[in-house]
C-alpha cells in the first residue's frame, strides 16, 4: 500500500471492517460512503440476526448503532453485540438529542459512546478514523 492510499494490495492489508446496525437509508448511506472515502469497509445489518452474524464473522473494530431502530438496539441486544464484538471494538450509539434516557441506556448496555445525531453528523469522518485507528480500550474517540 502506498503512503497516499488505504486501498489494500493483498488480503493481509485489507482495511478493518465495521458494522452499521440501522434501517435508515440516510444513516447507512452516510456511514458507508464516508467510511469508503476514508478507505474503510462497513457492512450494514438490517435486523438483529444479521447484526449478530456480521459481528461474529468480521470481529469489527467499529459498530455504529442507530437508536431510532429500537428493535435492533434494545439494551439486551446492545449488551449482546458488545459481548460478541469483544473489548477492542467500539460500539457507538447514535440517537436524537432529546432522547437522553435512551442514550444513557445505550452507555449502560456497553456502548463506549452514545451521542446525539448532530454531534455524529458533524464529526463523522473524524469519529470513524479515530475508532478504526485504536482499540476501544485505548481511550475515548469522542474526546
Amino acid at each position: 500500500m502506498d503512503a497516499t492510499s488505504k486501498t489494500p494490495e493483498s488480503p493481509a492489508d485489507e482495511p478493518a471492517t465495521g458494522v452499521v446496525v440501522a434501517r435508515d437509508l440516510w444513516f447507512t448511506s452516510k456511514v458507508t460512503g464516508t467510511a469508503a472515502e476514508l478507505g474503510y469497509r462497513m457492512k450494514t445489518a438490517l435486523d438483529a440476526s444479521m447484526a449478530r452474524r456480521l459481528i461474529e464473522q468480521s470481529r469489527p473494530r467499529l459498530i455504529l448503532l442507530d437508536l431510532t431502530a429500537a428493535d435492533l438496539t434494545s439494551p439486551e441486544l446492545l449488551a449482546e453485540y458488545h459481548r460478541l464484538a469483544g473489548p477492542s471494538a467500539w460500539l457507538v450509539a447514535v440517537g436524537p438529542h432529546v432522547d437522553a434516557e435512551r442514550l444513557a441506556a445505550a452507555r449502560a448496555a456497553g456502548c463506549r459512546l452514545a451521542i446525539p445525531r448532530s454531534k455524529f453528523a458533524a464529526d463523522l469522518p473524524g469519529l470513524i478514523t479515530r475508532c478504526f485507528d485504536r482499540p476501544a480500550d485505548a481511550d475515548d474517540p469522542g474526546a
